[in-house]
């Protein structure tokens, strides 16, 4: 009967924790663990402005069609020969003298060229460009009084026929502005200014000196007037771009020289120079 008593005593107890422990195990089940969601990436071709910790854009910077430093080739076509014909005629008292001077041909040159770019639509060119010149010139030299009396010219006659190649240098320096911002893309038009100097490097000479009877012939080099000119120049061009990277640079240049090479009786160095250049750059 104790033993009864017991168990029926212990009823409440036992009925108390088993409801309990039913309900626990219940929401235990109901409420399983939940994983965090995981970042979803942005949807494929929509492109935004990335923001560094501070605040700045991460963008690509904008890409320069004018490079910092670029350099090539340059092809040049004068327009006319440097040395222009002409003529020379002086007569003083028992003195009289009668120069020609032809042209000949080189009008083509060839050099390099370099480019540094400016802010904003400004460049800075130097281009080197070589040139050859020739000219023939002959001259008729009376010396003395002739004697009307005599069937023959008694004066001393003194004929010289003289032909030169010159070779010379032309340095010229120019500050470009293109009609486009360096960062825009396609071709673009350009003006430009500056000087040229002209540098005599090489003279090549035969003459022949005829006195009465008596030839002489040597090598002696034409001496020019100036071994470097200046003059003032300026032009107009373009820029065009391939997918590679290569430009086509065609232009015009017009120079105005204030010395002449070459300033002796007939043989006068042209003062207008006219030019067409093509270069290719890198």
């Amino acid at each position: 009967m104790s033993f009864l008593r017991r168990g029926i005593s212990s009823l409440p107890v036992q009925a108390l924790f088993v409801p309990a422990l039913w309900v626990t195990c219940l929401h235990g089940q109901a409420t399983p663990p939940q994983a965090t969601p995981a970042p979803q990436a942005p949807p494929t071709g929509i492109s935004s402005s990335v923001q560094t910790a501070k605040g700045e854009s991460t963008d690509l910077k904008k890409k320069n069609y004018v490079k910092l430093f670029s350099g090539g080739v340059t092809l040049s076509v004068l327009g006319q020969i440097p040395i222009s014909n002409g003529g020379y005629s002086e007569t003083r008292t028992n003195f009289t003298l009668d120069a020609g001077t032809v042209a000949e041909g080189y009008r083509i040159g060839f050099g390099g060229l370099v480019q540094v770019r400016l802010p904003k639509k400004f460049a800075f060119a130097v281009s080197v460009l070589q040139h050859k010149s020739g000219h023939s010139t002959t001259s008729d030299q009376y010396e003395g009084v002739d004697n009307p009396n005599t069937p023959l010219d008694d004066r001393i006659h003194t004929t010289i026929a003289e032909s030169s190649i010159v070779k010379y240098w032309d340095y010229t320096f120019l500050v470009r502005r293109y009609t486009k911002s360096h960062q825009m893309p396609g071709p673009r038009a350009f003006f430009e200014g500056g000087i040229n100097l002209r540098d005599v490097r090489n003279v090549r000479s035969t003459r022949e000196t005829t006195v009465g009877a008596t030839i002489v012939e040597d090598t002696i080099p034409v001496v020019p007037a100036r071994g470097m000119s200046r003059g003032f120049v300026g032009g107009v061009g373009a820029q065009f771009i391939d997918d590679f990277g290569i430009k086509l640079v065609p232009e015009f240049r017009y120079t105005r020289w204030i010395q002449q090479s070459f300033d002796s009786l007939s043989t006068q160095s042209r003062k207008n120079q006219f030019e067409a250049i093509v270069s290719i750059t890198f």
